[in-house]
């Protein structure tokens, strides 16, 4: 794919704290733009950045894994509607919104979606809001339409839609040089051993505006 002037971006996965930390195809592809997680503690405040427990190298080919990285937890993405959790999403968000007289009707007009919220509906209204803080956190859910994820198959999607970005604004860039820029540009992460991190924390205004200089 890279040979016919396709940019590749994978995942480099989540076994940093196993025996050997594997990196796997295709992230172990030397082609490939490797992707791991980046721990930003949900903050924009650069000294509270650490490592996601993604996978890193050396590869079976010698190869140092991943190149870059970008936030692997705290990311909201939307719930799949019409799944178990978009049920229980739209329950603790409802009844988190609700006013206490409203709590006991909204569960038994949802008996089934919680076992644990079933079984409390007699719970005296500060107890029953403690079990809806619970479990709004438990399955750290935002509102009913979306939670956080976490995981570097969710830091390789924004790698990739900054790639998508590059290439809109220069069509020309070829995949080594996407890769080059995303290198070049990327921000290391103080105190994080270099082989975790590769060369750093992807920074997409600073790549795109490095695509479009390249000529």
């Amino acid at each position: 794919m890279v040979s016919a002037g396709i940019v590749v971006v994978c995942a480099v996965g989540n076994a940093g704290l196993a025996p050997g930390h594997p990196v796997l195809p295709p992230a172990s592809s030397p082609a490939a733009i490797a992707v791991g997680g980046l721990d930003d503690q949900n903050s924009l405040n650069r000294a509270r950045r650490g490592m996601y427990r993604s996978s890193y190298g050396p590869t079976i080919d010698g190869l140092q894994k991943p190149e870059v990285i970008a936030p692997g937890i705290w990311v909201a993405a939307p719930i799949l509607p019409h799944t178990p959790t978009a049920g229980e999403a739209q329950l603790y968000a409802t009844l988190d919104l609700a006013a206490d007289d409203e709590l006991r009707t909204i569960i038994q007009s949802n008996l089934g979606v919680d076992k644990d919220i079933d079984e409390a509906s007699d719970l005296p209204v500060p107890l029953l809001r403690q079990l809806i803080t619970i479990k709004l956190r438990e399955g750290n859910v935002i509102n009913q339409h979306y939670k956080f994820v976490d995981g570097t198959s969710f830091a390789s999607p924004i790698v990739a839609s900054i790639v998508a970005c590059m290439l809109e604004a220069n069509p020309k860039l070829t995949p080594q040089q996407v890769k080059r820029i995303l290198i070049e540009t990327a921000e290391r992460v103080a105190g994080v051993e270099v082989d975790r991190q590769g060369w750093g924390v992807v920074t997409p205004r600073k790549a795109v505006e490095m695509a479009v200089r390249v000529r």
